[in-house]
């Protein structure tokens, strides 16, 4: 073999392993940011005495459910807000998808939060937007928003069921 292959084989190689470094490097970063979230949402959590025994990422945002407590804690991220949420206060959670009405493409997920309390507006709880996520996880993040639906009206039903048992004693 002569000089020029080994040239470029050396070149492809370095390509390669420069590659595989940024790639690490970003996975890094990635992983970083999440650990910094999630402490954040620990830190929270304790100070404000709730035992999260279910909780998930979700696109950035990080939502727990604490049952026995009978609250709800939702971190967006990206507004970097905690929400707090009595599940006795709360009426109903609505999975919604809302649609780009030029096209009928999805253009956002969430939950939104309806209260007993006709004063406090209804919350909204990102998971999707077309804009700023790809499309690749739009399924995905359809599916933990559905789930998350069921598991607070289930939790909230739980919540004014020991509500009314409580009062009756």
């Amino acid at each position: 073999m002569n000089a020029t292959i080994y040239f470029a084989i050396f070149i492809v190689g370095a390509f390669v392993l420069f590659g595989m470094f940024i790639s690490w490097n970003n996975r890094l970063k990635i992983k970083n940011v999440q650990k910094k979230l999630f402490k954040e949402f620990e830190d929270f959590v304790i100070k404000t005495n709730l035992t999260i025994d279910k909780k998930q990422k979700a696109n950035g945002n990080i939502i727990g459910i604490d049952r026995f407590n009978y609250k709800m804690v939702f971190f967006d991220s990206k507004e970097r807000i905690f929400h707090l949420i009595d599940l006795t206060e709360l009426q109903a959670c609505r999975f919604i998808k809302e649609r780009n009405r030029l096209n009928g493409h999805i253009s956002k997920i969430y939950l939104q939060c309806v209260f007993s309390n006709k004063n406090t507006p209804p919350l909204v709880l990102p998971f999707y937007d077309a804009e700023h996520d790809s499309v690749y996880r739009m399924l995905r993040l359809a599916k933990k928003a559905s789930y998350w639906e069921s598991s607070i009206n289930i939790y909230r039903q739980a919540a004014v069921l020991s509500e009314k048992i409580t009062s009756r004693a």
